[in-house]
């Protein structure tokens, strides 16, 4: 039976990416899926402008990027599973 590797070194720097790249995909879907059902029905005008200005701000600066972040440390972590596994036989 193998025994786990103990000296097993982790790239905190992609473990930190990756924990943003995820908290930025649950901001998006929230924003997405708790914002809509509660408008009120008679909203003044510079509400509906914060709301815009948040909306296309936390989408722009998040929503993208966190996807592409994710997938590509995903890739990372794959060719380097690959790459040990290949190593070790």
């Amino acid at each position: 039976m193998k025994q786990p590797l103990n000296n097993c070194a982790r790239i905190e720097s992609v473990d930190a990416l990756r924990g943003f790249a995820v908290m930025a995909i649950v901001l998006v879907h929230n924003l997405e899926h708790f914002i809509y059902p509660v408008y009120p029905t008679d909203p003044p005008a510079w509400l509906g402008m914060l709301d815009r200005i948040v909306l296309d701000g936390t989408f722009s600066l998040f929503a993208g990027k966190a996807y592409a972040i994710f997938a590509l440390l995903f890739g990372l972590t794959f060719f380097l599973q690959n790459d040990r596994q290949k190593r070790e036989g």
